[in-house]
């Protein structure tokens, strides 16, 4: 089950660094290079009047056992609509232990935003509302949602989504949280900047010397029990208790942060006062085996939605996907639970129906049974075009770089992401953010994806933790953010979930399913991150009310 569960998880086969290079530390002369690297910085939005960033290089800060923070830190301007928002950026390495030992067994990496000033929501700012933000993988860094959505800058797409030719232009944000929230990304051990910190000259018992030194983070339990450390740390060294608390995660970063709020509860005694979810998977039975028929059924609207932006079932997306959802629970589930396989021709009035629900070939669907797997379905639905799709959006299509393949060998647009965010970001750290290191950033890491360390029985789930989150704090929403073509975790899955959460008569709207046009990553949409920021913003403020 476990090979099963990390082929169907895997990201990417990048390579990961095994040692820590050097780390540069801060001098006069990089303060003047910084400087002069904002000069240069990358183009901005037509109409953007950004001042270069102001770089206040500190010396590197050293917590116990000589642990070297590497701490920089930048002030910046962001035009809004409402006038320029004065902010500063700090970049700095946080130590993580582990155990009873005093040393550092990881350096996290953590990018800070916080408002110059008196905040524009009008708190006073050791009390502003500050939001931890993480996204997925397992083995993702925090920029995809650092540059795609969230953070000042962000990184220029096509209209459409679609990647643009390289390198992708860094834009000014006009949909940055931190108009109502600062903001700390948080690259989780072995992505980003993050490395673990080999103890002992890794003679420590039951240790490897081949093994990486992050991998005791590298598990369900151990990862949320670590970045709840990281946020009590982070609150902790900045003087922000009283400080509301959001959590943010994307993809398995979602399914991360539920886990959290629990643990934070149970752990540090942290409650927090909101949860915005981005494209999240809350229980995996829902969209992976185990859970029956249940999960065709839940992925069979985005298959509807992105055949229908392909041309291939009439109407728009959200009607088609409409229509699906319908059919769904009714028509498709009483289908499969009645299907005879010895008398499979008699159920070809069915199948019929699913091919033309799917905009699939009735044969295809006929020899899966009506239960087409996603990677099949994004593999077939344009191969007489020469063409497939993303499981990540199935709205983008790339050519067919192996037609003769039953499976595709890699996601055409996660894939193409890789270059275009990490360019973005190892720039947007060494010019921006005055980040100086010879560590390789991973993106995605296929080592940590690979590593990882999942249930040995059943699928994992972090409902449980939802709930106990919401019933121990009765003033917490949540926010869970999807894209209709998202066919990896598509939305079906999380609005059953939410369905199926207990909440007290009168109280059903702190738990909010939201459906945007796009895919897994809605926000490469300029009017989709808007939209998705308006509401991030409602939850904010509904739940300081």
């Amino acid at each position: 089950m476990r090979r099963a569960m990390n082929r169907r998880l895997r990201l990417l086969p990048l390579l990961a660094a095994l040692a820590l290079p050097p780390l540069h530390a801060a001098t006069a002369q990089d303060a003047g290079a910084q400087d002069a690297g904002a000069q240069t910085a990358p183009a901005q939005s037509a109409g953007a009047q950004t001042e270069p960033s102001q770089t206040v290089r500190k010396p590197a800060e050293r917590a116990g056992g000589g642990f070297d923070a590497q701490r920089s830190e930048t002030r910046h301007q962001l035009p809004l609509p409402s006038g320029p928002l004065a902010y500063t950026a700090v970049a700095e390495f946080l130590p993580l232990r582990d155990g009873p030992r005093d040393e550092a067994a990881a350096r996290v990496f953590t990018v800070t935003y916080t408002v110059d000033r008196a905040a524009p929501d009008g708190a006073p700012r050791g009390r502003r509302p500050v939001a931890f933000v993480f996204n997925g993988g397992p083995g993702a860094s925090s920029a995809y949602l650092h540059l795609g959505a969230l953070g000042p800058k962000v990184v220029g797409f096509n209209d459409d989504g679609s990647l643009t030719r390289p390198p992708a232009p860094l834009l000014d944000n006009p949909d940055s949280w931190l108009a109502f929230t600062d903001l700390v990304f948080v690259d989780p051990v072995g992505t980003g900047y993050s490395r673990g910190i080999r103890r002992d000259g890794g003679k420590e018992e039951g240790a490897r010397r081949e093994e990486d030194p992050g991998k005791r983070f590298w598990s369900v339990d151990a990862d949320s029990r670590a970045m709840a450390e990281i946020v009590r740390l982070w609150l902790t060294r900045n003087g922000r208790w009283e400080s509301p608390k959001f959590l943010v995660g994307e993809s398995y970063g979602g399914f991360r942060i539920a886990k959290m709020a629990n643990r934070l509860i149970g752990d540090t005694g942290i409650a927090v006062n909101g949860l915005i979810m981005v494209s999240p998977v809350v229980d995996f039975a829902t969209i992976r085996g185990g859970g029956g028929l249940l999960v065709p059924a839940l992925r069979l609207p985005s298959y509807a939605a992105s055949a229908a932006a392909n041309g291939l079932v009439t109407g728009t997306p959200e009607q088609a996907a409409e229509a699906a959802e319908r059919y769904a629970f009714t028509g498709y589930l009483t289908g499969l639970a009645g299907l005879d396989y010895r008398r499979a021709g008699a159920a070809q009035g069915f199948f019929a129906e699913v091919a033309r629900t799917t905009g699939l070939p009735e044969e295809l669907v006929t020899r899966f049974r009506g239960e087409i797997p996603t990677d099949v379905f994004a593999r077939e639905l344009l191969r007489g075009k020469g063409r497939v799709a993303s499981v990540y959006d199935g709205t983008f299509t790339a050519a067919d770089p192996d037609p003769s393949a039953a499976r595709l060998p890699f996601d055409p647009f996660l894939k193409g992401t890789v270059p275009t965010y990490t360019t973005a970001f190892a720039a947007y750290a060494h010019e921006w953010l005055g980040v100086r290191t010879e560590v390789p950033f991973d993106l995605l890491s296929d080592r940590v994806n690979r590593g990882w360390e999942w249930p040995r029985s059943g699928q994992p789930s972090a409902v449980d933790d939802l709930q106990s989150a919401l019933t121990l704090q009765p003033a917490l929403r949540v926010l869970i953010a999807h894209g209709r073509t998202d066919l990896i975790t598509p939305y079906m899955a999380s609005r059953w979930v939410a369905s199926r959460l207990e909440l007290p008569d009168g109280q059903a709207d702190r738990v909010a399913v939201t459906v945007y046009e796009g895919g897994h990553m809605m926000y490469t949409r300029a009017p989709e991150r808007a939209k998705l920021a308006a509401d991030a913003r409602a939850l904010v403020e509904a739940a300081l009310r």
